[in-house]
């Protein structure tokens, strides 16, 4: 959809392999040492753009790296979920002044009037192979808890399902 170069972070060196197959530019585990270095290295011009579902350090790693008039899509933040003590950033919050970026929290509730738009655009791209995606899949409502509970350990590749 126009991006020069996209980058992916995941927690284990398979789901990293995983995101070079399906064509992203480069990918680092973020538990090799700290995301904004890693970062760095693999952007080491910066970065436009940032879908955050992470927030902590993911986030404050991509406002240091964000470039002027940068923009973050900011839809979760799972790093903070069940975070009993404060948060651990966004830190570097000020930043955001300098460079001039726009970050804007979104749910998909507040645009379901473009589902339309999007299936015509997505659809062709998934029935080609330009689009592909991984699901998890688990059977048994025995199983549901503990498929909820993987999306938090990484036992999940994709969308996390469970059939019953």
């Amino acid at each position: 959809m126009g991006a020069a170069r996209v980058i992916g972070s995941a927690g284990s060196d398979e789901k990293v392999e995983r995101l070079l197959e399906l064509g992203f530019d480069a990918a680092f585990n973020y538990n090799d040492g700290p995301v904004a270095e890693q970062l760095a290295k693999a952007a080491p011009e910066g970065i436009d753009f940032y879908f955050d579902n992470v927030g902590g350090d993911h986030l404050d790693a991509a406002i240091g790296a964000m470039r002027t008039f940068g923009r973050v899509a900011m839809c979760g933040a799972i790093s903070q979920y069940n975070n009993t003590g404060a948060p651990t950033g966004p830190r570097n919050l000020a930043l955001a002044i300098g460079k001039c970026i726009t970050l804007r929290g979104f749910v998909l509730g507040k645009y379901l009037h473009l589902a339309g738009e999007f299936q015509e655009r997505i659809a062709p791209l998934v029935v080609s192979g330009k689009v592909a995606y991984d699901v998890t899949t688990r059977h048994g409502i025995e199983n549901m808890p503990a498929a909820f509970l993987e999306l938090f350990s990484g036992g999940n590749t994709g969308k996390m399902v469970v059939e019953f």
